[in-house]
């Protein structure tokens, strides 16, 4: 069965599921909703002792703060009901069910469940950001745009990758538990500039835990502070991610042992 056709069967098992819950929308939307009040309030609070934070102004950390907001949508929307049960299958032996199936067991894991009601955060994310740029007095040319749309792409690859990692270490240490929240920890760091951080953290979250590439770089690219060959820049580590995860898949893959032994 082709990568398309999988896709699309459970993208409609899944809109035909979601539409039986449609208050969860309105749940969704005003939980998002006070979160960005909220953030927008910590971030007045801090910019009235300050006009710079990394040598970003407001409105530019305005729009990473959008940037941010949307691949959390993403993450509740796509990770997190999919791959994110992946340990506890994985301790328990339903993933016998999985790897029996006539489809990728790495497609089918990540992409079975989707909470489409956050893919509303994705919209409130974006939203945001191109609000901040109009108020920042810039409009951004076709090629700001188009490094924007690669930079995000690829952070959106990149988060996928991470998650794909840490869920696979379960094939090593089936007691492990909450790796997402692990992975929350970490990623909190994302909503700020990785300018703002001591050169240390810095380094580490360029190079080590990658998250300096899933938001700072798009927002960089689409208030103007990034040129083209950095966005191609992060296309490659996206691809590279990617490529990683996929052989560290399936070796984990060879690590697992079913409920039948």
């Amino acid at each position: 069965m082709s990568v398309r056709r999988v896709l699309r069967a459970l993208w409609r098992v899944n809109v035909v599921e979601e539409l039986q819950y449609r208050a969860n929308f309105l749940a969704s939307l005003l939980g998002t909703l006070f979160w960005i009040a909220m953030a927008l309030l910590t971030l007045a609070l801090f910019f009235r002792h300050t006009s710079r934070l990394g040598g970003w102004d407001y409105w530019e950390v305005v729009v990473l703060l959008g940037v941010f907001n949307a691949l959390t949508g993403v993450i509740e929307a796509v990770l997190r009901p999919g791959i994110g049960e992946l340990v506890d299958e994985v301790r328990s032996g339903k993933l016998d069910l999985i790897l029996t199936r006539p489809v990728d067991a790495q497609l089918y894991v990540s992409f079975r469940r989707l909470d489409l009601w956050r893919f509303a955060d994705v919209a409130l994310g974006l939203a945001l950001a191109g609000y901040a740029v109009v108020r920042l007095g810039r409009v951004p040319s076709p090629l700001d745009l188009l490094a924007f749309a690669v930079t995000l792409g690829s952070a959106v690859a990149l988060v996928y990758a991470i998650w794909v990692a840490l869920m696979s270490l379960a094939f090593w240490f089936v007691a492990v538990e909450n790796l997402s929240v692990l992975f929350d920890a970490v990623y909190e760091a994302a909503r700020y500039p990785v300018s703002a951080y001591p050169g240390a953290l810095r380094f580490v979250f360029v190079y080590l835990v990658p998250i300096a590439w899933t938001t700072t770089i798009p927002a960089s690219a689409l208030t103007g502070r990034l040129g083209p060959a950095a966005a191609l820049g992060a296309a490659g580590v996206a691809a590279l991610a990617l490529a990683l995860t996929r052989l560290l898949w399936r070796a984990a893959l060879r690590r697992y042992t079913s409920a039948g032994g």
